[in-house]
């Protein structure tokens, strides 16, 4: 067979004969070929199958079939239906033959889709597909030609896999997992447990009777999480003569004595039964099955997961690590995550996956919403690479079916609009998701307005952090530093926005990098990558550039009548009772948006187009109009255009320079550019002294690339050419 485990089997017989082994004038057959002939539909002896399982290898090609049949006198048999060619005609003829050995293990396509997975091994098909349907985390597989077969089967597909054995409750499905174990060992398996049945378990109790009996799954993870560990059976060695003089002396410290193993040895063995993975920036986490039954992902160089192995450390040895063992530990880790463990985008709050978006509730069970274009569910227990940066807080358990649906959103958002409010709405609802972009949501208003309080209970909907917003930070890597560690940046009482903010907002909402020299190196370099909704909230105005702009939904927060205004305390009394409610139904939309966006087309799509097609798919869900939602949203975008026009100052003077002109364009280098906008009867002096104006030719270049969108809207198409020397065309369209 091929070195690789997961190779296709092809179809050359064993080196070795076997009892199940057809006559030598038939070769096996795998994986099965399109011009197969067709199934045989009856056993000779036992009749029709009343059930057929298939073998498929790694690709996902068919290898055979395990069938089962019920004999007249109601009991229970199985025989496997293989192909063969005939040595002597080449002619394919299916048999009811077993497969040669060593026999394929059932379940290879999944193990092969899902190679960082904890395996669990079953005996027999149908005990295997009931475990996989109890424990999704795990892949659950079997081998052939029942428990007296496991010698018989090709084991090495389990190399360096974390395997759970979940037997029958009698003699011979025992006798199976003790030979199976020692296999599966021998394989080069990272760790092998044995499920202990439970008390009261009838006998030959398996899987498919936990799943008969209506067991959940957490009740099954629980089975399973208490497996007991099985070693590696080890030959005994004669014991050497020690001097005790030559040996160090044990302490408290953890410093080894007579007997006692190197720390690192000690921890790396509690940490055998952890998946290890990195994701594409070498970011290494380790996946822990807890006794609850669920999976969290620890980042390997986090003070959480020092602790957490100190802890077993402890409850195992009654001693504490050292640290300079914990370190070491860690790296050796890390470098198995990376060069053994498979690479995955980490999740911060949300994630997509096969089309199916994803929301971390936050909980200390590490609970999961799964969004379908069918509909909506709690996962209590998953494989999702969700990661958790100190300060996340847990959502509210979300409630559906409400029959107020948004409305119960409408008393906490103090516009005087229905079309800010809708817009709010379909903000939250592009911040829910992982998304191809994120328009920034910007909250003006005069001072008391509320804009602090509905920037606190928008983000507490959609990624509730221990600090809630914060004031503006000084530069952009501190802006991306906060970004790696929340799914949602909100930004407090702005004065404004500054250019060095404006761009790296820019960067946020649609996706982008920040690079820099690592610290204390000299040619390292630090990448903060990052994608993020984000509100800001201020009395001014905020998006003054057309970028930006462009980028962004601003609604005006009305003032607060005094006979309306309430206490903290009540808001969030009602909000907290509400919450639960409103998140269910912005999930229930996000299902509709799947089920609906494919069949969405736009008139003209703006910068955000992608936030654009989702909001006007998912409408139906939130009770609301798509086409009016998304004619709200490009008036939105509209005026938010105009005024990043008027608040420009070159825009407005290259607007004045083109009326005053006798002709249709004009043509020139940026110095002559410069002198025809600054000229008083364009431009005043007090303009042409302000901060915002440019005084170098360079600096005006810089301006009208930047606003040349913004000019085209008005009529004026802006062009930098070159013929000979660089100059700019100005044109009336």
């Amino acid at each position: 067979m091929s070195s690789n485990p997961f190779a296709p089997l092809n179809g050359a017989t064993g080196p070795k004969p076997s009892k199940a082994a057809p006559p030598a004038d038939f070769l096996s057959v795998m994986p099965v070929p399109k011009d197969a002939p067709a199934l045989l539909k009856r056993h000779p002896s036992h009749g029709e199958p009343v059930h057929r399982w298939p073998y498929l290898d790694a690709s996902g090609e068919l290898l055979g079939y395990a069938c089962r049949f019920v004999r007249e006198d109601g009991s229970k048999t199985y025989q496997p239906l293989t192909l063969f060619r005939e040595t002597a005609s080449g002619a394919l003829r299916w048999k009811w033959k077993g497969w040669a050995e060593p026999r394929p293990l059932y379940g290879l396509d999944r193990l092969a889709a899902r190679p960082g997975a904890p395996v669990i091994l079953c005996e027999g098909e149908k005990a295997a597909d009931a475990a996989g349907d109890l424990a999704p985390a795990y892949v659950a597989v079997t081998s052939p030609n029942g428990s007296k077969s496991a010698g018989k089967a090709d084991w090495s597909v389990l190399r360096g896999r974390r395997v759970v054995i979940w037997p029958d409750a009698d003699a011979p499905g025992l006798a199976y997992a003790s030979a199976a174990a020692a296999l599966i060992l021998a394989a080069g398996a990272a760790s092998v447990a044995q499920i202990e049945p439970p008390a009261g378990a009838v006998e030959g109790w398996d899987a498919a009777d936990a799943l008969a009996e209506g067991w959940a799954q957490d009740r099954a993870l629980s089975l399973v999480a208490g497996a007991l560990p099985i070693g590696r059976a080890e030959t005994p060695k004669p014991a050497p003569t020690l001097s005790l003089t030559a040996l160090p002396a044990a302490d408290d410290a953890g410093k080894r004595g007579p007997g006692r193993p190197p720390w690192h040895d000690t921890l790396l063995a509690l940490t055998a039964g952890f998946e290890l993975w990195h994701t594409p920036k070498k970011m290494t986490f380790a996946s822990i099955l807890m006794p609850e039954g669920h999976r969290e992902n620890w980042r390997l160089s986090s003070e959480a997961f020092a602790r957490h192995i100190s802890l077993k450390a402890f409850e195992d040895t009654g001693r504490v690590p050292s640290e300079a063992a914990l370190k070491e530990t860690v790296r050796i880790l890390e470098a198995k995550a990376i060069a053994y463990g498979p690479c995955r985008k980490e999740w911060l709050r949300v994630g997509q996956r096969n089309g199916n978006l994803y929301l971390d509730l936050g909980c200390d069970r590490w609970r999961a919403v799964e969004v379908t274009p069918r509909g909506v569910r709690i996962l209590e227990s998953h494989d999702l690479p969700f990661v958790r940066p100190e300060g996340m807080q847990p959502l509210p358990d979300p409630e559906f079916g409400s029959e107020r649906g948004i409305d119960e959103l409408r008393p906490f958002v103090n516009v005087s609009s229905e079309a800010d409010f809708h817009l709010i709405v379909a903000w939250v609802l592009g911040a829910m998701r992982d998304a191809e972009e994120y328009p920034l949501l910007i909250l003006n208003g005069e001072q008391g307005t509320g804009k602090s309080t509905l920037s606190r209970l928008l983000r507490s909907i959609v990624d509730p952090h221990a600090i809630d917003i914060l004031s503006p930070p000084k530069e952009d890597r501190d802006l991306f530093v906060l970004a790696q560690h929340t799914h949602l940046v909100a930004l407090d009482n702005l004065s404004k926005v500054e250019n060095w903010m404006s761009d790296s907002l820019c960067i946020l909402a649609t996706g982008g990098a920040l690079a820099s020299r690592s610290m204390y190196t000299n040619d390292g370099l630090s990448i903060l990558e990052a994608k993020r909704p984000v509100i800001l909230n201020g009395i001014p105005t905020l998006a003054d550039r057309p970028d930006l702009a462009q980028r962004s939904i601003t609604v005006r927060l009305r003032p607060v009548p005094d006979e309306e205004r309430t206490t903290s305390a009540d808001i969030r009394r009602a909000w907290t009772d509400a919450a639960p409610r409103i998140l269910g139904t912005f999930l229930e939309a996000l299902s509709t948006g799947l089920r609906e966006v494919d069949g969405i087309k736009l008139d003209k799509l703006p910068r955000m187009a992608g936030f654009a097609r989702f909001m006007v798919a998912a409408a139906p869900g939130l009770g609301l109009d798509g086409p009016a939602l998304y004619e709200a949203y490009s008036a939105n975008q509209a005026d938010l255009a105009n005024t990043a026009f008027e608040n420009n100052p070159v825009a407005s003077a290259v607007v004045k320079f083109m009326d005053g002109l006798s002709g249709d364009d004009w043509r020139g280098p940026a110095t002559e550019l410069l002198e025809c906008l600054s000229d008083p009867e364009v431009t005043t002096e007090r303009t042409r002294n302000s901060f915002g104006w440019p005084k170098t030719s360079q600096m005006l270049g810089t301006h009208m690339v930047r606003i040349a969108p913004a000019l085209r809207a008005r009529g004026i198409d802006a062009q930098q050419r070159k013929s000979g020397k660089m100059f700019w065309e100005l044109r009336k369209t």
